[in-house]
C-alpha cells in the first residue's frame, strides 16, 4: 500500500533545549501508543527468538528419530507440523517488524505519529500477510489443543464424546476469523473498527473458550491419573515424569491460556496494553505448542498406552510377595584351599515389597 509522505512540521528543536525534542503534533496518548507499539514489537522480537530456538531442538530430536527409524511417522508428520507453523510465525513476526519500520522510520512525521500509522495501513499488504499468519497460527495452536485432550482421554470410551465440544467451537473460531479477515481487509478498516469489532470480539471469546476448556479436560484428566497413581504407589519417578504438577502445565499449554485470557480482557475494555498481548500471542502460542512436542520428541508426553502402563507398573511395583522360603547363602573358601570357610546360615523370608526405589526384606534367622 502506497502512503504519501506528509510534510513534516517544522520546531525550533536545538540541542540545548531537550523539550523542543518532543514531537508537537503528538497528544500524551499518542506517544503513550507509540510506545506502547514498540515495546510490543522488541517482546515480539524477543518470544520468537524463544520459539525458533525450541523449533531447532525440536526439529533435531525428530530428525533424530527419522534417522534412527524410531516412530518415524510420527516424528515426519510432527516435524512437518511444527515447521509450518513456526513458518508462519517467522512471516508473522517479519511482517510485523516491515509495518513498524514504516511507522516509526520511513513515514515518522505521519499526523499522529507511529500508531496512528498503523492504524492508516491496517488494510495494507503488510499488514494483512501478518494478521493471516496470525490466524494460521492460532489455528494450528488450537488443533494441537484439541488432539491432545484426544490423546488425554484415547484409553475412555467417550473421548470422542470429550473432544466434540472443543471441536465445535474450533470450527466456529475459524468461521468468525474468516469473517474479520475480510472486515479488516476492506480500507481504513482495523481491528478496532466498530464493523470488524463485533467479529473480533466473537472470535477472542471463542478461541479463549476453547482455551480454557481444553486446558479445565486436560487438567482434569491429569489430577484424576495423579491422585490414582500417587494412592497407589507413592510420589514415585513414573508419577513425576507423567504426572507433576510442570507437567500438567505443559501438556495442558496452561501458558498459551492465559496469555489468551488476558489479552480478551484488555481487549473487551480497549486497554492500549493490549497490543502488547495482541502481538506476542503467536510466540506465546508457539512456544506453547513446541514445549508439548519436545515432550512428545522426547517420549515423555501423555500417550494412548500410558495409563495402561502406569496400571500395569503399579500392579507390579505394589504386588507383595509373602510366605516362608528357605534359603541357603553360598560357600567362600580361601585362595590356597589349605582352611575353607563356609557360611552356611539359613534365613527365612517373611515379606519381600518391592517399591519403585527401595526394597524391604524382613527376615528371621533359624532356630
Amino acid at each position: 500500500m502506497s502512503v504519501p509522505i506528509p510534510s513534516v512540521v517544522t520546531a525550533n528543536a536545538t540541542l540545548g533545549d531537550p523539550a523542543s525534542w518532543v514531537p508537537i503534533d503528538e497528544s500524551h496518548g499518542d506517544l503513550q501508543n507509540d510506545t506502547i507499539w514498540l515495546v510490543s514489537i522488541i517482546l515480539c522480537a524477543f518470544g520468537y527468538g524463544i520459539a525458533f530456538t525450541l523449533y531447532c531442538i525440536c526439529a533435531r530430536n525428530l530428525i533424530s528419530q527419522i534417522r534412527t527409524g524410531s516412530n518415524t511417522r510420527r516424528a515426519k508428520a510432527m516435524l512437518v507440523y511444527i515447521t509450518l507453523t513456526t513458518l508462519c510465525g517467522t512471516v508473522y513476526f517479519a511482517s510485523e517488524t516491515r509495518v513498524a519500520l514504516n511507522g516509526f522510520v520511513r513515514y515518522r512525521a505521519f499526523p499522529g505519529g507511529p500508531w496512528a500509522y498503523t492504524l492508516y495501513a491496517f488494510s495494507s499488504t503488510e499488514n494483512l500477510v501478518a494478521i493471516v499468519s496470525y490466524f494460521v497460527v492460532n489455528w494450528m495452536a488450537d488443533a494441537m489443543l484439541i488432539w491432545r485432550v484426544y490423546i488425554l482421554y484415547s484409553s475412555k470410551k467417550y473421548a470422542w464424546l470429550v473432544t466434540s465440544l472443543p471441536a465445535v467451537l474450533y470450527l466456529a473460531s475459524i468461521c468468525m476469523s474468516a469473517a474479520m479477515i475480510h472486515q479488516i481487509s476492506i480500507p481504513t478498516q482495523t481491528l478496532w473498527s466498530p464493523s470488524a469489532l463485533p467479529f473480533g470480539f466473537a472470535y477472542f471469546i471463542l478461541t479463549a473458550t476453547l482455551t480454557i476448556l481444553s486446558n479445565f479436560l486436560m487438567t482434569i484428566r491429569l489430577l484424576v491419573a495423579r491422585k490414582h497413581y500417587i494412592d497407589a504407589m507413592g510420589n514415585t519417578s513414573h508419577a513425576k515424569r507423567y504426572l507433576s504438577i510442570v507437567t500438567m502445565l505443559v501438556e495442558s499449554s496452561a501458558l498459551f491460556a492465559i496469555w489468551s485470557i488476558i489479552f480478551v480482557g484488555l481487549y473487551a475494555v480497549s486497554h492500549p496494553l493490549q497490543n502488547i498481548f495482541f502481538a506476542t500471542l503467536v510466540d506465546v502460542a508457539i512456544v506453547a505448542m513446541l514445549l508439548i512436542m519436545f515432550r512428545v520428541s522426547q517420549d515423555r508426553a501423555w500417550k494412548p498406552e500410558t495409563e495402561s502402563a502406569l496400571n500395569g507398573m503399579e500392579w507390579r511395583d505394589a504386588s507383595t510377595i509373602r510366605g516362608s522360603s528357605r534359603y541357603i547363602k553360598p560357600s567362600f573358601q580361601s585362595r590356597n584351599g589349605a582352611s575353607a570357610t563356609r557360611l552356611e546360615n539359613l534365613v527365612t523370608v517373611e515379606t519381600f515389597t518391592v517399591d519403585d526405589n527401595k526394597m524391604r526384606i524382613d527376615v528371621e534367622p533359624c532356630a
